[in-house]
């Protein structure tokens, strides 16, 4: 906390400048720098500082400045780096830690203030504009001089010296988007579907994942989807009824892709249905089997509609500017169109 003094100074125009001493505002040297005080409405002032005053001010804003940096690469660094040495961490844990970090920095604020030496007044900028629209200097004979010259009255007025900008709050905020897009990019989307007889219960590398419910028939909502963490895993599958093993599979999951698992699909075809719309209509729709001998797989972008056909091409409401629509499909391998099981799983 800085004791200085504020000059309540008329409202600024730019025919009327405000009148500031020639010496330094910090020590009342001889002023060697001019810096620019703007205020309000367009209109700056230039505050007198000495070579030495002119440095130890500018030192105080490249501070802000690398506080900011500071924060803004942890935080980055944190995003990026999280997901991969802790790929389990939540989407919530992932935020909390990149936050965490970005505040590193700040704790050199919490450190003691160098003291001054005389003749100096501020370890800053020695002149600035209070909340109130004063002007606030750190100096008290400055101050009265500024009264002085602009005919205006002085009060003492404290001024907490902490260092404060909207630029600080860059790391934090920028941390959590870049948090929530690398959770997104390093753990890719997951579907379970059981067409098994039980409910069963799905594992990652041994932790539970899910309780999957059975399914016998075709359905946008069937099974469960789940974000899990890429790279190489083994998914493991036991009854949910007595805890017997049913499966263990190895499986590789892409970042930023979809996967599908499909458990007890022996005698089940999966495959893409591409049907076209308008000037891109199709005679028939193409047929794209998708055989897995673990009955997992890493579908292709672009998958419009998930377990369900799409929308007639002869319907004449349904898309008719034209483009093209592709479904992932399932049938018991016996219904499936001959195109589809023409591969065999």
């Amino acid at each position: 906390m800085l004791a200085g003094a504020s000059v309540g100074l008329p409202i600024a125009r730019s025919d009327v400048p405000i009148r500031l001493p020639e010496e330094c505002a910090c020590c009342a040297g001889i002023a060697t720098h001019r810096v620019a005080l703007a205020r309000e409405g367009g209109v700056s002032s230039s505050v007198g500082y000495c070579d030495e005053c002119a440095e130890h001010q500018a030192s105080a804003s490249t501070r802000v400045l690398s506080l900011a940096l500071s924060s803004l690469l942890l935080a980055l660094a944190g995003a990026a780096a999280l997901p991969l040495v802790a790929p389990r961490l939540g989407l919530l844990g992932l935020i909390s830690s990149v936050i965490a970090f970005s505040l590193l920095p700040f704790g050199l604020l919490c450190l003691p203030a160098r003291p001054m030496s005389l003749p100096h007044s501020a370890r800053g900028a020695a002149v600035r504009w209070s909340t109130s629209g004063r002007l606030w200097c750190a100096a008290l004979s400055y101050a009265e001089r500024v009264a002085q010259l602009n005919e205006a009255e002085l009060t003492a007025e404290p001024l907490d010296e902490r260092v404060s900008s909207p630029w600080l709050s860059a790391g934090p905020v920028l941390g959590v988007g870049a948090a929530c897009l690398s959770f997104f990019v390093y753990h890719p989307l997951l579907r379970i579907i059981n067409l098994g007889a039980v409910r069963i219960e799905v594992a990652l590398d041994g932790q539970r994942l899910s309780a999957v419910d059975p399914t016998s028939n075709e359905s946008p909502a069937a099974g469960a989807l789940l974000r899990v963490p890429a790279g190489a895993h083994w998914l493991s599958v036991s009854s949910a009824v007595d805890g017997a093993a049913l499966a263990r599979v190895e499986v590789d999951f892409h970042s930023g892709a979809v996967h599908l698992f499909a458990f007890a699909a022996d005698d089940t075809c999966f495959w893409l249905e591409t049907t076209g719309y308008g000037e891109e209509r199709l005679g028939e729709p193409s047929y794209v089997p998708l055989p897995s001998a673990d009955h997992f797989w890493v579908l292709p972008g672009g998958i419009d509609t998930w377990f369900a056909p799409n929308p007639s091409a002869r319907d004449p409401i349904a898309h008719s500017s034209g483009g093209l629509l592709t479904a992932l499909r399932q049938a018991p391998c016996v219904d499936a169109p001959p195109e589809a099981r023409s591969l065999r799983q």
